[in-house]
């Protein structure tokens, strides 16, 4: 297993296929992930675990999003991830999904 020399891109791609894919959305209307709370929070945990924060790397897909949002949002997802169930169940079952396809 590969620890510290990752594709981030690869990964990050993964990342925007799941969520896509949980919500029934085509790459186009990638913006609808972050209308959804529990996408949103989902999509800011996964990228800070797989270290894809990389700001240029999420400004292709969400150009409105910079540094500031990015550190909120993480902030947000993780006080979310201890208190609703339904968030933890999703990013456990994803984080089983991105570490399969690695």
């Amino acid at each position: 297993m590969k620890k510290y020399f990752t594709d981030k891109e690869k990964v990050y791609c993964k990342i925007i296929d799941i969520l896509c894919e949980y919500k029934g959305l085509d790459k186009q209307d990638l913006l609808e992930i972050l209308r959804d709370k529990s996408c949103r929070h989902l999509y800011f945990l996964l990228i800070k675990k797989y270290k894809c924060c990389d700001l240029e790397l999420i400004q292709k897909d969400f150009p409105s999003l910079n540094k500031n949002n990015i550190r909120n949002n993480v902030k947000k997802a993780e006080e979310k991830l201890l208190l609703n169930k339904h968030i933890r169940e999703m990013y456990f079952e994803a984080e089983e999904i991105i570490n399969e396809a690695k």
